[in-house]
């Protein structure tokens, strides 16, 4: 009953071999002492103090020794759990002794956080060792990776080295790489032989896990969000050949593409169809004109028939057919296009592979691999990924479904025309500076988004819609986030008045002022309408005097020393003193590309 309402659940693994008796830790009677007087005090007392815990969050304790025993099970924290760790540094319940075996060790902690399958607890595995496993030659790290597999970005895992600094800790750091590569976050900490040192990093483990939670709570109503628990992870950097792939094909009537949705950016947003160059009756490809393979209709560009099909001459004039005064289907197609509902798009493919096992996930999407497909079954055109929710939706519907994906690609629509109204601003720099300095200007870096789609696939009878987008080749990175996350080659260097003033010099030779500090409070009373927003996305493309034409030219040459890592941050500053500080475009993530002419 306790696990199914649990916010969390911990696993602590404490060696209590018999290393952990050496007394070389300032402000502990031994090793193990400090570990538990660490864990008490910062992991469950302070957590509590502060608000962040209670007793819908679980802890259970395994003691690794020649076996793993398990000394606490699902225990709520409160202060009562604080006093039985207190209890734990006397003795009593156990005491440090003989050889410290891995493999037992993680085996337990595995049953214990499978064994809670409340999908919206949060999880936590800290792994404490003194040393080298007793138990070489073990799969410590396969064990490790297999855990952070099924659990992926739910799991915190962080492994702590209890030692002095000539202990070897290889393994431990090859357990948290491979965790890694699976997804979970995770971490090897080596504190110094003082109880303030451990106390410093088991800190930042709890904050993390509180991080975690934050990222599995619905911040309107407070609830858990439950993740999902039907898919599974692959390493990363795994080949392509590895793994299942699902394939999706004209020819298979079980599995196959129904229809693409693209975005409309004009003429309100929503959803446009994509052109299906397919024949309509047995879906083999025509092409985006009449060619020796089929024909399309030349009155509404929108139907296509290959020639088998077009053998029997009917259903050309039955599409084309009126009836007394109602349109032909023809005349509908035609009227789509008009209205921007349909749009002519030419994609490599209308044939996709998806790979099973997810290779990405992030605080809301899970990542899969897609590839489009040629008619031999090979890959065509550039790799693409797709993104779902990471968690279970409260409605599984087609239109809830498509209502997920219409709020990202409207938000990614709002995001990329801010970013073309930021290289417009860049674009028309040249005119501060004379053609000394042109090529610079043009160098700087600039911001894209990636447009996406909506791929309609049929499977197994059962429609399934899937958010599909170019994958980004390079270094992926974020360079901001929404709860305040600066990349750190971006930081503010504050180190003497001298280097704030010098950059705040540079942005204003940019014609990028600071956000003035009384405007940035004031609130409009009648905001929050359905009205509002078109009226905010009309204000935006007002005239505001950022980047203005007026502004004298830079005369100091410090902006030469305006870094490629001040961008994203620029643009976010941007997007909010466009709107007129309605918008702000934040958790910017996404790989820094240089283009072979020298753009970036």
């Amino acid at each position: 009953k306790s696990k199914a309402k649990s916010g969390s659940h911990s696993v602590l693994v404490v060696d209590m071999s018999g290393s952990m008796r050496r007394d070389d830790v300032n402000g502990a009677r031994c090793r193990s002492d400090g570990v538990w007087t660490a864990l008490a005090r910062d992991y469950v007392k302070a957590p509590l103090e502060r608000g962040e815990r209670g007793s819908n969050d679980l802890i259970s304790i395994v003691v690794m020794r020649d076996t793993a025993t398990v000394v606490m099970k699902y225990e709520p924290t409160t202060l009562i759990l604080y006093n039985k760790l207190v209890q734990m540094r006397e003795w009593k319940t156990i005491r440090p002794g003989g050889p410290g075996n891995y493999v037992p060790a993680i085996e337990a902690a595995e049953q214990l956080l499978t064994s809670n399958t409340h999908a919206g607890c949060s999880l936590s595995l800290l792994f404490f060792s003194d040393g080298r496993p007793s138990d070489s030659g073990g799969d410590f790290k396969g064990k490790m990776g297999a855990l952070a597999s099924k659990f992926g970005r739910r799991l915190s895992i962080a492994c702590v080295g209890m030692a002095d600094y000539g202990e070897d800790f290889s393994v431990l750091n090859d357990m948290v790489t491979e965790a890694q590569s699976f997804g979970s976050q995770a971490s090897f900490g080596k504190p110094s032989l003082e109880v303030d040192s451990l106390s410093n990093i088991i800190s930042s483990l709890a904050t993390s896990l509180t991080t975690s939670k934050t990222e599995m709570t619905e911040l309107r109503t407070g609830t858990s969000k439950m993740v999902r628990m039907d898919v599974t992870r692959e390493k990363q950097n795994t080949p392509d050949h590895v793994g299942e792939w699902k394939i999706y094909v004209d020819s298979d009537l079980n599995q196959f593409v129904r229809r693409i949705w693209t975005w409309r950016h004009k003429r309100g947003l929503d959803f446009v169809e994509v052109f299906d160059p397919r024949c309509v009756r047995c879906y083999k490809k025509v092409g985006m004109t009449s060619n020796l393979t089929g024909i399309v209709c030349h009155a509404c560009e929108s139907f296509c028939l290959c020639h088998d099909c077009n053998a029997n001459r009917h259903v050309l004039e039955k599409h084309r057919m009126r009836v007394g005064h109602r349109q032909s289907k023809c005349d509908t197609l035609l009227a789509k296009r008009r209205m921007g509902k349909l749009i002519r798009k030419e994609l490599p493919s209308f044939s996709i592979a998806m790979k099973e096992n997810i290779f990405g996930e992030g605080a809301e999407r899970i990542v899969r691999k897609v590839r489009y497909l040629n008619n031999f079954g090979q890959y065509v055109g550039p790799a693409m990924v797709a993104k779902e929710s990471r968690f279970v939706e409260l409605d599984d519907s087609y239109e809830g479904r498509m209502a997920y994906h219409r709020e990202f690609m409207r938000t990614q629509d709002i995001a990329n025309d801010f970013a073309k109204q930021f290289n417009s601003a860049l674009d028309n720099l040249t005119q501060h500076f004379d053609a000394r300095h042109h090529r610079w200007v043009k160098n700087l870096p600039r911001i894209e988004f990636i447009e996406p789609m909506v791929v309609e696939v049929e499977e197994n009878g059962q429609e399934r819609n899937i958010l599909v987008e170019k994958m980004l080749e390079g270094e992926y990175k974020k360079f901001n986030n929404n709860m305040g996350y600066v990349d750190k080659e971006a930081r503010l260097q504050e180190e003497s008045s001298r280097h704030l003033d010098d950059l705040v010099g540079q942005m204003n030779n940019l014609g990028l002022g600071a956000i003035d500090e009384e405007c940035s409070e004031e609130e409009d009373s009648d905001s929050g309408g359905e009205d509002e927003d078109d009226d905010d996305e009309e204000s935006a493309n007002e005239g505001d005097g950022l980047f203005d034409t007026a502004e004298s030219a830079p005369v100091s040459g410090t902006y030469r020393d305006v870094k490629d890592a001040y961008f994203p941050q620029a643009f976010s500053h941007f997007s909010y003193e466009k709107s007129k500080k309605h918008f702000m475009v934040v958790d910017l993530q996404g790989v820094f590309t240089v283009r072979p002419d020298g753009t970036r």
